[in-house]
């Protein structure tokens, strides 16, 4: 599962659910959310391990082509 907390336009905490890797994936592929790349990431839980990511949501996709996520699982 991946929980991603963020900052949306209004500077308020908001948090997203995914309950697998592809679904995420699939998200990001085919832009079906209504969150902007450019909104801020404060925190990415993945299988209960909290990630060092900082940056936008537009860019964590590719944070996560990076990782060895197999650790995780």
């Amino acid at each position: 599962m991946i929980e991603i907390t963020f900052l949306n336009a209004g500077n308020q905490e908001r948090v997203v659910t995914f309950g697998s890797y592809e679904e995420f994936e699939r998200s990001q592929q085919s832009c079906s959310i209504d969150i902007a790349d450019y909104y801020k990431v404060t925190k990415v839980v993945y299988n209960g391990h909290v990630l060092d990511y900082s940056g936008n949501y537009g860019n964590l996709f590719y944070y996560f082509l990076k990782q060895d996520l197999t650790q995780y699982r």
